[in-house]
């Protein structure tokens, strides 16, 4: 991986790690400690509208700039890019579980939230507190499978020098 496409690879790992962390640990339990329903929805939309589109999007930026590293890969291996089969699947199949949680986290779950606050529709408080217990716990998933998926990348990186 060339040094500007490591860089950009980088720095969208920091923002997905980086909002979800936000989210989990500053976002949801501040709108938990807010007792008002229809505010705690009005704190959660505006947190969760910025945090939809950086984590897609830093998701996406991954993906790409992983994917534009393989054929470079097998251009500098050569046949040896074969022993790299096994270790790269499971490295994609990381990939793809956390494109799954983190997908459902920002469409699933924050965006009706979203959707619900700024088209006035109602969401009934025990709905509401299970879509927060479900975003908490996704996101922490979603923060385990990036660093697994991070470690899997550095040992795949470091088993093809």
């Amino acid at each position: 991986m060339d040094a500007l496409t490591r860089l950009v690879h980088l720095l969208a790992l920091a923002v997905y790690l980086g909002s979800t962390v936000a989210l989990v640990l500053v976002l949801l339990p501040a709108a938990s400690a807010v007792e008002d329903p229809a505010l705690r929805r009005r704190v959660l939309a505006r947190g969760l509208k910025p945090y939809n589109v950086l984590s897609v999007g830093a998701l996406g930026v991954l993906i790409l700039s992983g994917a534009s590293s393989l054929t470079e890969w097998k251009r500098m291996l050569g046949p040896a890019y074969g022993r790299l089969l096994w270790p790269l699947l499971g490295k994609l199949s990381l990939t793809f579980a956390l494109t799954m949680v983190g997908t459902w986290l920002s469409f699933g779950i924050a965006h009706r939230l979203v959707r619900a606050e700024l088209g006035g529709l109602p969401v009934e408080p025990e709905r509401e507190a299970s879509m927060i217990r479900r975003l908490a716990v996704g996101a922490w998933l979603a923060m385990g499978l990036a660093v697994w998926t991070s470690w899997a990348g550095v040992s795949l990186a470091g088993g093809s020098r």
